[in-house]
């Protein structure tokens, strides 16, 4: 009884992000490949995506702080991080090739307005749209840690712990 509940909490979960504009339909495509692939593969991309983020986030910073900046390396990262946001990225998982785009639409959104900011070469619209970048991935990622207790609560149900 209460794996079926986890699971049909998960959908509403899911599906309250994804009419909150939070994921797009890409997002769905990520959840079936945990059929396909492996059961942790949720687990395992969102935890993937959340560490490469905050590593870009990192660096993101250093140079948008720096008196000169080198649009050319924010540019970089900041595309860098779109790609990771909305792209389809191939990722390998015990020796298993799969492709997913993590769907975070508004940080897709928010992410392609720092790189307008990038050509522009703007200090400051780079760090409006890098606060804004930031501020809805930390929605993002509190949705996502929430996804991840869910998920994980499902895998152990299944393994019946």
């Amino acid at each position: 009884m209460a794996l079926p509940m986890q699971r049909s909490l998960l959908r509403s979960f899911v599906q309250s992000m994804h009419e909150e504009g939070i994921v797009n339909d890409d997002f769905y495509q990520l959840l079936a490949m945990k059929e396909t692939v492996r059961p942790d593969y949720v687990v395992r991309a969102v935890t993937s995506y959340c560490l490469s983020a905050q590593n870009l986030f990192s660096h993101l910073t250093y140079h948008i702080c720096q008196p000169e900046v080198d649009y050319h390396q924010v540019n970089t990262a900041a595309c860098e991080f779109y790609a990771r946001t909305s792209s389809h990225v191939l990722i390998m998982h015990n020796m298993f090739p799969a492709w997913y785009s993590i769907g975070a639409e508004h940080v897709k959104l928010s992410c392609a307005e720092l790189i307008q900011a990038c050509q522009e070469n703007d200090k400051e619209y780079c760090s409006r749209a890098l606060y804004w970048t930031k501020n809805e991935y930390s929605k993002l990622r509190r949705k996502f840690e929430t996804l991840v207790q869910m998920e994980r609560k499902i895998i152990d149900l299944e393994n019946g712990h």
